[in-house]
């Protein structure tokens, strides 16, 4: 009975909380720096500050480190370069892939692709989003791209506080509106009897694929899909079931996925990749080029 009492005085008395905003940031010894750029959010659990100029961070791995510094926009995208008056726009959805870490902001894909178009680029990427949260951006944007690049896959494998994101956001917003949500509960018995709830199930990252490629087309912007390599991938590791899901979404939806290992291998292999999905800045660019080429036809050019 006491365990019964201590249980409901935890649902019914609990603080306010962002526990996926916590969670990362004990979770940034890797990445020295980068708690600088981030806050809370109570939508998207986190996103960039905006205006930030030139902030010092670095990925530090036991054999060598990356450091790399990070600008944002008065709306908490990564910096790009400036595009010529009138030029048509991309928008880039992703993770740290497409945020770009461990490298500069000019060095990101999406700058080097805006570069090699000669288009704006903007940089929606943000280092640990999965697919539920670009969905929740995409549908927030006003922005009016042309085309939307959409990267995502590693981070919804992760098993984060025993809750799925999807649980999250609606804990999240049961406790902003006061309000008693069977979640927290779920949240305490899974804390005492761990399981492996990934963020993202693979049923629920197919339907964020193709949710986001649905608001994409009916903002009026042509989708594609990038499929990220990871550096197994580079030797005879097989392809993630994540990949294959793009893979197989894109082929429903008639949309154009751009498969990026096989460039990567033909370009130089392990050598492009900083850890085990993190580009080096030669690596990006060998993104930048194979995406920019892939654009060329649906921008008219």
């Amino acid at each position: 009975m006491r365990w019964l009492l201590l249980l409901a005085a935890s649902v019914c008395c609990a603080e306010e909380s962002n526990p996926r905003f916590d969670f990362l940031r004990m979770n940034l010894e890797v990445f020295p720096g980068t708690g600088q750029i981030f806050e809370a959010d109570w939508t998207l659990f986190w996103k960039l500050k905006a205006n930030l100029k030139n902030v010092r961070a670095a990925e530090k791995l036991p054999d060598r480190t990356f450091p790399f510094r990070v600008s944002t926009n008065a709306g908490g995208r990564r910096a790009t370069p400036d595009a010529p008056a009138g030029a048509p726009s991309l928008l880039f959805l992703g993770d740290s892939c497409t945020f770009g870490i461990p490298v500069n902001d000019d060095e990101s894909f999406p700058s080097r692709v805006g570069k090699l178009l000669g288009v704006k680029a903007i940089n929606a990427g943000v280092p640990g989003y999965t697919a539920f949260q670009g969905r929740l951006v995409l549908e927030n944007t006003n922005e009016k791209p042309q085309a939307v690049v959409i990267t995502f896959w590693p981070n919804g494998l992760g098993v984060w506080d025993h809750l799925s994101d999807r649980e999250h956001f609606e804990l999240l917003a049961a406790q902003r509106a006061n309000e008693f949500s069977k979640v927290s509960l779920t949240r305490i018995l899974r804390r005492a009897t761990p399981g492996k709830t990934t963020r993202l199930s693979e049923g629920e990252f197919e339907s964020q694929l193709n949710a986001m490629i649905d608001r994409a087309r009916a903002m009026g912007a042509v989708p594609v899909v990038a499929i990220w390599p990871f550096i197994g991938q580079m030797e005879n590791e097989p392809e993630n079931p994540r990949q294959t899901i793009i893979r197989k979404v894109a082929a429903a939806k008639g949309v154009t996925a751009i498969d990026l290992a096989p460039k990567f291998r033909e370009r130089g292999g392990k050598r492009l990749f900083a850890d085990r999905v993190h580009a080096t800045a030669e690596g990006y660019r060998v993104a930048a080029e194979t995406i920019a080429r892939e654009l060329e036809p649906i921008l008219g050019q």
